[in-house]
């Protein structure tokens, strides 16, 4: 039986989902995704990587948690002298390289997870993506809609792996709570992603961009040809484009 593995960045989720104001997931966040994993297959394990000064906007989240069987992973955070205020604030620390390196290396065990479900936004969870996939493992990426990078999508599109909106659980559940019918598929909130700043992404010129990006990696299609250099195309390129187009025709 296929099994799975759920890894969540914490702090990404307590901001995201906060912020969002969608509490009702945040306290119910262990049991959502265990939920959505067991669709999967047979869950096996769930961590959540947190570190000492996580703030918990709810008690309700770690019980959660815990309930679900999952193991919290603490890791060090570090603070720094603001030079203007000139008080001690929480700077960066240690819990996506905790994460990246946990995943990393569950990849070389022999009862590692056939899907691994990564929970978190952050772009820089795109490197663990690839190892994933070179040692043939699937992953499924879950994020909050205003803190998901746009580069994290499109790579989850470049290697096959699904890339999902954790609030299109909440639309399902506020409609049932309010005796609401559910929306079907494709109508209600978009999704909204960011760019590699943060700032949102017009979700017209976001498909434009997977479009463009697509055809650039197809050798059918003469976009192919032309994002490449002088020096890494073949004399007879635009003829082979050409060619490549009609037989697709």
């Amino acid at each position: 039986m296929t099994t799975v593995g759920i890894y969540i960045d914490g702090p990404n989720m307590e901001r995201g989902l906060s912020n969002a104001g969608d509490m009702e997931i945040l306290e119910r966040i262990g049991s959502l995704l265990v939920e959505y994993g067991s669709t999967l297959g047979r869950v096996i394990e769930g961590r959540v990587f947190v570190d000492e000064e996580t703030v918990w906007r709810s008690d309700r989240t770690p019980q959660d948690y815990a309930r679900r069987g999952f193991d919290l992973v603490e890791s060090k955070s570090f603070h720094y002298i603001d030079p203007r205020t000139k008080k001690v604030v929480f700077g960066k620390s240690l819990t996506d390289p905790s994460m990246h390196c946990a995943i990393v290396d569950r990849l070389h065990d022999l009862d590692c997870p056939d899907i691994f479900i990564l929970v978190t936004g952050d772009k820089d969870i795109s490197i663990v993506l690839d190892y994933i996939h070179e040692h043939g493992r699937k992953a499924a990426v879950l994020g909050e809609a205003n803190s998901t990078s746009s580069y994290l999508v499109s790579k989850c599109d470049a290697l096959g792996f699904g890339c999902h909106i954790i609030q299109l659980v909440a639309r399902s559940m506020k409609a049932k709570k309010a005796k609401q019918p559910t929306p079907p598929k494709g109508e209600g909130d978009e999704l909204r992603v960011t760019d590699t700043e943060g700032k949102p992404v017009d979700m017209g010129r976001y498909i434009k961009d997977r479009d463009r990006r697509a055809n650039q990696l197809n050798p059918n299609n003469i976009a192919y040809w032309r994002s490449r250099g002088y020096s890494e195309r073949p004399k007879d390129w635009k003829k082979r484009a050409k060619v490549k187009r009609k037989k697709k025709d």
